[in-house]
């Protein structure tokens, strides 16, 4: 498409994320709720949401979900003029967002899965349960009260392995990091779209640095050689 078109190749490299990260970065936040929901209904069937080494695994899943939508509303609050003067997500907030929402998530797909338990991989299929001779014994010891019968906690543990445990789920992992561009491009996108002068100006004030180390000291004049 783009053979020997370098420019033109560049020019949609970098542009082609300008909004499309936005929708890519909501991805991984309904990614985060299905982790957050599987895992806390997964607790609370047995009533381990009350120990606090649980709450502190559902918190961090909670931090990293809540990252994902603060980085997406402050993107849209504080949204900047494109090139051609269209209104876009701030550049420097969507790209972190998007970083933060593909390198956490190997980890935090792990905690859920901790979380989960490792029921996820040795409940019987629904066959099992369909089963009349041994459906019965599926029911009896799958039942754990009135609230959480057999059937629900079967289809509880099969989403669960699903979303964390199964082919599918490590095909969404790598899809997730790879599919928009690899973890070193999105870093480079920070880069390139991070305001670093700020941060500058502040430590050149701090150290009391001369203008030289910005590059805004005059030009220096020539001496005469006689």
């Amino acid at each position: 498409m783009f053979y020997q078109h370098t420019r033109a190749a560049t020019f949609i490299r970098s542009t082609l994320h300008r909004y499309s990260a936005f929708a890519w970065v909501q991805r991984a936040l309904r990614m985060a709720d299905l982790m957050i929901g599987a895992a806390l209904f997964n607790v609370r069937q047995t009533g381990l949401e009350k120990q606090q080494a649980v709450q502190e695994k559902l918190a961090a899943l909670a931090v990293y979900r809540e990252t994902i939508n603060a980085h997406l509303t402050a993107s849209i609050a504080t949204g900047e003029s494109s090139p051609s003067g269209l209104l876009m997500p701030n550049q420097s907030l969507l790209y972190t967002g998007r970083v933060q929402a593909c390198t956490q998530l190997p980890a935090m797909m792990h905690l859920a899965r901790e979380l989960c338990g490792g029921q996820i991989c040795v409940t019987p299929s629904a066959a099992s349960f369909d089963n009349p001779e041994i459906g019965k014994w599926m029911d009896k010891y799958y039942s754990i009260n009135e609230n959480w019968i057999s059937d629900d906690r079967r289809k509880l543990l099969a989403f669960g392995r699903d979303l964390l445990n199964s082919d599918y789920a490590g095909h969404r992992l790598t899809f997730q990091l790879f599919a928009q561009s690899p973890p070193f491009a999105h870093l480079n996108a920070v880069y390139r779209n991070f305001d670093f002068k700020p941060a500058l100006g502040y430590v050149k004030k701090a150290a009391g640095l001369s203008d030289r180390v910005t590059g805004l000291q005059a030009e220096p004049r020539l001496r005469k050689i006689a």
